[in-house]
């Protein structure tokens, strides 16, 4: 997996609003430019996002992008959950002291 291609694809869809809008539409020609895994393209395209954070995409890129695509509040209530216990190589850093995770 390329992390940072992963991470670099979805910080390119949720800066610019064209590139936002056409994902939200389906059009999802602009992951072509990236060297991304098919299981990468997929959850992707799928928005899975419990995947995404297990395929370490850093935890404030998910939050954003998840904001474009959806009211903020879907995150806390549908994505939070079904990250809880799953590894991501940032936890630990965004974990409040004394959480390793």
């Amino acid at each position: 997996m390329s992390s940072y291609e992963l991470n670099k694809a979805i910080h390119r869809i949720y800066i610019d609003r064209d590139r936002t809008m056409a994902f939200r539409d389906g059009d999802h020609a602009m992951l072509e430019g990236f060297d991304l895994t098919e299981d990468e393209r997929r959850a992707l395209v799928e928005r899975d996002f419990p995947r995404l954070w297990a395929m370490d995409v850093h935890p404030v890129l998910l939050f954003h992008f998840s904001a474009v695509l959806n009211p903020r509040e879907w995150y806390v209530s549908e994505v939070v959950p079904k990250i809880q216990g799953v590894p991501n190589s940032w936890y630990d850093y965004y974990a409040p002291p004394g959480d390793a995770g």
